[in-house]
């Protein structure tokens, strides 16, 4: 018979490997500007007043590195936009964010930023969307391009904050792309493999799209969450009668093997 993971159940089982060991050690975003006028001494002011981090490294021609905690943090500005209409055509796939693609195209200037951390995965997020989101209270701050999608700017803030909170924001750390065919609905993830795991397919419901996004958002927060590793042939669920069967396999709109649920 197969296993069950039940995500009320506190006592389920976690993998072996503790330690969240994504692929690479490198985690970026590129914060989008509407022009290249960045204000460094109010951005230092909201990573001291929200997060409670302080550097006194050298900003030098647009750009600073300092440490926070094991990881170093590097900002680049770049007074330009994004290469390639890049940032633009990514915007095309936030469907939570109308006219995202017209308004990233407003950008003149982008930040890169990059937390350089080979130890835990879910800490290098964290730290990312606390610089993110001290760049993004900037007054010509637009959103933040964090491949595949684009993040309207308070979209972004407003799940950062939660970080306080104890929370675990999943929708700025995994992208849930949904598509439609024969009259059902399929998702799927981006983001998943950062963490060291899967990524995660739904291929036809007759779920509501909000409900749909809604379940692939907790499911991928109880996996990160709890370190869980989810395995072919197990079944998972909300509740003690509900059975979610679990498959791992070829992907069918993400490239490698992913797990299939339902």
């Amino acid at each position: 018979m197969a296993d069950e993971k039940n995500i009320n159940d506190q006592t389920a089982e976690n993998t072996e490997n503790t330690e969240r060991e994504g692929k690479g050690n490198v985690l970026a975003g590129f914060v989008l500007f509407k022009d290249a006028n960045i204000d460094w001494l109010r951005f230092k002011k909201n990573l001291r007043d929200d997060w409670d981090i302080t550097f006194d490294d050298e900003i030098k021609d647009g750009a600073v590195v300092f440490s926070v905690d094991d990881m170093n943090v590097a900002c680049s500005l770049m007074p330009n936009p994004v290469p390639n209409n890049e940032a633009v055509e990514a915007a095309k796939r936030n469907y939570l964010w109308k006219n995202a693609a017209e308004e990233t195209a407003k950008h003149g200037a982008h930040m890169i930023v990059a937390v350089l951390n080979k130890f835990d995965a879910l800490d290098q997020q964290e730290l990312l969307a606390k610089v993110a989101c001290s760049l993004l209270k900037l007054d010509n701050a637009i959103g933040i391009y964090k491949a595949p999608t684009v993040y309207e700017k308070d979209f972004y803030i407003n799940f950062a904050k939660t970080i306080d909170e104890g929370e675990c924001p999943v929708p700025i750390y995994v992208y849930v792309g949904l598509y439609s065919e024969n009259g059902k609905v399929y998702s799927f993830t981006s983001g998943m493999s950062v963490f060291g795991k899967l990524e995660m397919e739904v291929l036809g419901t007759e779920l509501e799209p909000n409900e749909l996004l809604s379940f692939m958002f907790t499911i991928c927060e109880y996996v990160i969450s709890e370190d869980v590793e989810l395995k072919d042939g197990e079944t998972i669920g909300f509740t003690e009668e509900q059975k979610i069967p679990v498959h791992v396999s070829a992907g069918e709109a993400v490239p490698g093997e992913t797990i299939k649920l339902g």
